[in-house]
């Protein structure tokens, strides 16, 4: 048998043995964490378990297309770190790894639950009793929606919708290089379910106050092109984030906009936290003949700094003051970029 059909069927015989599944993802949280915790509670409801879903971070404003759900809780607000004693398992979606659970590594690492984690990520380092990993996947919501379709279990319009929304935002809107003939005909037969997609685009796209569009020029105008312009460098500080009334989550998206230079073939976006270290996003186009000449890993990049990702999509939280570490970032990269051009060029 197919080993990702072994796999889902050894998670879901797993899965059916909980009856009170605690289920994780990230911190930061994006569309296809979300997405995955608010579908997942609803399939295992229909399974007849009482899944406690939570979220490291609130629902950031970026995602507001959330609200229509059931709330996901968050950690120490509306879920005391008391309520996880009542849980029977652990199930971990759209991570593996230990610094993106930050803030329940040390519970994790101590509690003997049973667990279970669905990825698409290169990088891990936490262990499970059962794992759904499948790198090809376009997100984590993709391969959520076949390991449902293989068991046979129905979709809400609940779960749904949240799949979709979860493949939608992480394939960039289906224009991201991740975005495969596989993800297209999953989002088609979930619209076919019901769920309106030009509904989810305007509330996920068309929804940002005054604020996000305050921060994205105050981010762009910080725009610093090295490595003979193939590296377009952003940063954001804790002044700029009070100035014009934005937070981190904010943030979300604005490190692709430098793409759009013909030139640039990676983008990296710095923003300083009020505490703690400074968060570093990494993005990559994806080689095309007469447009892009460059395969830039940047998981491999974030990797270098203690975080990790995708090949296009990637992250790190890097101790230091935000110039001392956009100077090393910075250096990092064009390295890469140089001994990429080189390597193209013998």
């Amino acid at each position: 048998m197919n080993p990702l059909l072994q796999a889902y069927d050894a998670a879901a015989d797993r899965a059916a043995t909980l009856h009170r599944p605690l289920l994780l993802s990230h911190t930061k949280p994006d569309g296809d964490a979300f997405g995955s915790l608010v579908a997942a509670r609803e399939l295992l409801r229909a399974r007849g378990a009482d899944p406690l879903a939570v979220s490291f971070d609130p629902l950031p404003r970026t995602y507001s297309v959330f609200a229509r759900f059931e709330p996901v809780g968050v950690l120490g607000r509306e879920v005391p770190l008391a309520d996880l004693d009542h849980c029977d398992g652990v199930i971990i979606f759209d991570t593996g790894a230990w610094n993106q659970l930050l803030p329940l590594e040390t519970w994790l690492r101590a509690s003997a639950l049973p667990r279970i984690i669905v990825d698409h990520h290169v990088t891990r380092d936490v262990p499970a009793d059962a794992l759904i990993i499948d790198e090809s996947a376009a997100a984590t919501c993709l391969i959520l929606y076949h390991w449902a379709v293989h068991q046979g279990w129905t979709l809400s319009p609940d779960a749904a919708a949240a799949i979709f929304i979860g493949i939608a935002t992480d394939t960039g809107w289906f224009a991201h290089s991740n975005t495969t003939p596989d993800a297209l005909d999953a989002a088609a037969r979930i619209a076919a379910l019901g769920v309106a997609p030009n509904d989810i685009y305007q509330r996920l796209y068309q929804t940002d106050d005054a604020a996000r569009l305050r921060l994205r020029a105050a981010v762009l105008s910080t725009i610093e092109l090295a490595a003979q312009d193939r590296l377009a460098v952003l940063s954001v500080d804790q002044e700029t984030f009070a100035r014009v009334g934005a937070t981190l989550a904010d943030t979300e998206n604005l490190i692709n906009d430098p793409l759009s230079i013909r030139s640039v073939v990676v983008s990296v976006l710095l923003a300083e936290q009020k505490s703690g270290p400074v968060r570093v996003s990494f993005r990559s186009k994806a080689p095309l003949p007469g447009l892009c000449d460059l395969d830039i890993d940047v998981a491999a990049a974030a990797a270098d700094f203690g975080g990790g990702g995708h090949r296009r999509a990637a992250g790190a939280r890097i101790e230091g003051a935000l110039p001392e570490v956009k100077r090393l970032v910075t250096a990092h990269l064009a390295r890469r970029i140089e001994n990429a051009e080189a390597g193209r060029r013998s």
